[in-house]
Order: C-alpha cells, then structure tokens, then sequence
C-alpha cells in the first residue's frame, strides 16, 4: 500500500470533523508520511497545544487508528503466508538439515566436539532461529517495499496519536506503539515454525515465573535456553522453581565460600542431588558458570563447554532451573 493511500484514510476513516486547528495538525502529519520526514518533532509541539484542539485531534485519531492499523496487520499477515510449495519445501529441506548438523556435533565425543561448537553449532542455531522465529523486522524487510512503507506509516501514526493522548491526558491508553510491537510479535509468532506444546511450555513458564516470582534473569536465561532446544525439535523445559532456588543458592555458596565446583563443602549441600533434596525437588544434571551478571554470559559459556553443552541439550530432559547470585550462576535439571 502506498503512504498517499494512508493519507486518504486519514482523512476519510472519520465520520466526525475536526476542528481547524485539529486539521492543520492533520496536514502537518500528512505531509511528513509524504516526504518520509520523522515526526518526533511534531509530536512533542503538541504540547504546547490547546486542550479543545487535542480533543478534536483525538477524536480523529481514535477512529482512524484501528481502521490504519489493522490495514498493516493484514498486510504483514498476508505477507508471511504468500511463498511457493517449492519453497516451503527447501525451508524445511534447510531446517532438517542444520538440525542434522547439530546434532551430528552433539553425538561425538567431547574431545572432538569442541571446535565444532562454534563453526557448526552455533551458526546451525542462529540459522533455525532465522527460519523458525523470524522477527518482525525480518518479516517486513523480506516482504514487498509496499509493506515497509506502510509499516513506516502506521508506526508513525502510532507515535502521533500517544503524544496526542499523553498531551491532552487523556484517559485512552496511548498504547498504540506498544500494542503494535505486541500485534506484530504475535503475527511473527504464529509465522514461525516452533513447536506448539513448546511455544505453550514457554507460555506456562512465563506465568510460573509471574506467580513464583522468579527473577528476571534467571527467567530469561531459562527461556534462551528453551528457544535453542526448540529450535532444534527438542522439547522445551518445564520451569521448576525449587530447582531455580537450589540453584540460586549453590551460586551463593560459591560466592560465599569462594569455592567453583559441583561439590560443595558446605554440610549437607554436598552433590546437586543433595541441594535439589533440600528445596524438596529432584536433579538430573547440573551446569555452573562463573564470570558475567548476564544470563546470556552463562548460556554462552555453557554452550562452547562440551560438557555443559551436552547437559543442555539432552532430550531426556524434562524440569530446568537457573539461579544467579553476583557473577556465579548454576543451571539444574530433572526428569
């Protein structure tokens, strides 16, 4: 869709008119999508603008956002299903293949295995990640231009419409920028090629660690980990947030006691088996890292470590936890 398209809609969505001054903002607007100029500018004057004229504004605006909005978000889903069979097939000729890779790598021996871990394993995962769970942006810039200039524009008139709220303090969420990026994750989520159970276990996680208030970081580096299990067909983890507490609290030991090993000279935390016992959980394996604050620090560092590799990507599975204190981090798992 052409921008002068969008700007007809501007200005025929609307059953009500706006006031002069409301349409000489109007104008202003429209003729930034005409010559592609940004609009922070004009949106941070409106400010200074009347309250009956940002009324007006947004009287326009309310009515003429879901109409533009959902324009791009047919346009990005139709986008993302157009695509011969044949390419469909070598997509999935593309995907079976790195996953064979992968695994290939996975199979041997540790002594073997670790070079290959950066010049085949990882660029396999960065691959499926493409295919897979392609993001937005990727979606659009493999699109027709069309749809990257309707994006533009519809980001643009996202922006002016929540200065427009925030500015006259409206009582509207000016959420229009926000619900887009979410809209636009959903439909780049349900173009991509992940598992189903797997996408609903990341969605169970995410309101196990909303309820069980398991930190941030610990949480993001547990989905990490699970997107990479799925791209490659595995399945994805369950959260268990007592093994996310063991795990937490062997970081602190280490810490602590300035000791980095699986076994802990702290009495009765001796072996992984015996901290998972004490939070009332089970263990089957157990990875420890030390050197960043950052959860993808730790699922790098475990990653190239054939050892720790071959922990976090084992199909046998089931229950995963991580916990961080400082620059220690320990990931658990169970079956």
């Amino acid at each position: 869709m052409k921008t002068l398209v969008l700007i007809s809609l501007l200005a025929t969505a609307c059953h009500a008119v706006a006031g002069q001054a409301a349409d000489e903002l109007l104008a202003a607007f429209q003729g930034h999508l005409e010559n592609g100029s940004p609009v922070d500018s004009l949106c941070e004057s409106l400010d200074d603008v009347e309250g009956a004229v940002l009324k007006d504004l947004n009287q326009q605006l309310n009515k003429t956002w879901p109409v533009i909005s959902e324009r791009y978000y047919s346009a990005l889903e139709s986008a993302t299903e157009q695509g011969s069979g044949s390419e469909r097939n070598n997509t999935r000729n593309d995907i079976r293949k790195l996953r064979e890779d992968f695994l290939a790598v996975y199979a041997m021996g540790e002594a073997k295995m670790k070079p290959l871990l950066k010049t085949v394993s990882m660029p396999a995962i960065q691959e499926l990640r493409k295919l897979l769970a392609p993001t937005a942006d990727e979606l659009v810039a493999a699109g027709p231009p069309e749809l990257a200039k309707l994006r533009d524009a519809t980001l643009k008139l996202a922006a002016f419409r929540d200065a427009s709220l925030n500015a006259e303090i409206s009582t509207t969420p000016s959420d229009s920028v926000e619900s887009m990026r979410a809209r636009e994750g959903e439909l780049a989520e349900a173009a991509g090629g992940l598992s189903r159970d797997g996408l609903q276990i990341l969605a169970k996680n995410r309101k196990i660690v909303e309820k069980e208030e398991v930190p941030a970081d610990e949480a993001l580096g547990i989905e990490e980990c699970n997107l990479w299990r799925l791209y490659l067909g595995l399945n994805a983890l369950v959260l268990d947030p007592k093994l996310c507490d063991a795990s937490r609290d062997h970081s602190k030991d280490m810490a602590e006691q300035k000791f980095f090993a699986h076994e802990s000279p702290v009495k009765g935390k001796t072996t992984p088996w015996d901290r998972a016992a004490n939070f009332d959980t089970k263990a089957s394996g157990e990875n420890i890292y030390m050197g960043s604050t950052k959860p993808q620090g730790a699922n790098k560092g475990w990653f190239f470590s054939p050892g720790h590799h071959k922990n976090m990507f084992n199909p046998r599975q089931v229950r995963i936890g991580l916990g961080r204190f400082g620059k220690h981090w320990t990931q658990m798992f169970g079956r």
